[in-house]
């Protein structure tokens, strides 16, 4: 019995030693074990690392460098989520900083790694939109304005891909009107995208499933004349063949 008692003592005592907090070491060793991790592309280890001198050392000259890296660190991890978060603490908390021009465009490269299928929710599309345009009006000077400016028209393609496949589905079911309305905001909204020309088409052929030949031929014949696509473009030509032969 004695020593059973002894035992259960023993045991309780290395239970109390084991949730013992970890003493805290200085900013410096955080900083430099979590350079030490991204440097090994251990991502995680890196944000656990940052996140202590964060949360610990908020007087540190380290702090504002450290927030930058935490947020490094989950865009390493790919965990978008959690790194738009950090980046938008740099901005808010440190606007200042050295560091305020990239996390600014890492808050719209966090979210335009989220992006969805069209066919999904575009939030975060709307969120990424938002941030580049953001980053455009405050950096105009920045080298990565073009970056940003490339990520607004892929951001836009894929909004005007969704407004296009809602029309084309109405179009495909027989709801003209609806398909036309559908169409016409893709028309009215993304004017500048790849999508214009394709719904430009399709209205198109609208207008000839309703008897209304002169407008289909002003449709494609613009399609014709400002549309790259190649595909698109021999759609156009195949319509309008039909048209003559069915004139002659």
């Amino acid at each position: 019995m004695k020593y059973l008692v002894i035992f259960a003592l023993s045991l309780g005592l290395s239970a109390c030693a084991s949730t013992t907090p970890e003493k805290l070491k200085g900013a410096e060793h955080y900083f430099s074990e979590g350079q030490k991790a991204m440097g090994k592309n251990r991502c995680i280890e890196a944000s656990e690392q940052f996140q202590r001198l964060v949360s610990n050392f908020p007087g540190s000259q380290r702090v504002a460098e450290a927030q930058f890296m935490l947020a490094e660190a989950y865009f390493c991890s790919e965990d978008w989520v959690n790194a738009a978060f950090e980046y938008q603490r740099i901005v808010d908390i440190y606007p200042s900083s050295e560091w305020v021009t990239e996390s600014q465009f890492k808050i719209g490269e966090a979210y335009f790694r989220q992006l969805r299928r069209a066919e999904l929710d575009q939030k975060e599309t709307f969120e990424a939109l938002a941030a580049f345009r953001y980053f455009i009006e405050d950096h105009p000077d920045s080298p990565r304005v073009e970056d940003a400016r490339q990520r607004i028209v892929d951001c836009r393609n894929l909004l005007a891909k969704k407004q296009y496949e809602g029309g084309h589905l109405y179009h495909r079911q027989g709801h003209l009107e609806a398909a036309k309305i559908t169409y016409e905001e893709v028309l009215r909204s993304y004017p500048d995208t790849d999508w214009y020309w394709t719904t430009l088409f399709r209205m198109g052929e609208i207008a000839r499933t309703q008897d209304d030949v002169d407008l289909a031929v002003r449709y494609w014949k613009e399609v014709l004349q400002n549309s790259e696509d190649d595909e698109l473009i021999k759609d156009v030509q195949k319509q309008l063949s039909n048209l003559d032969k069915s004139a002659d």
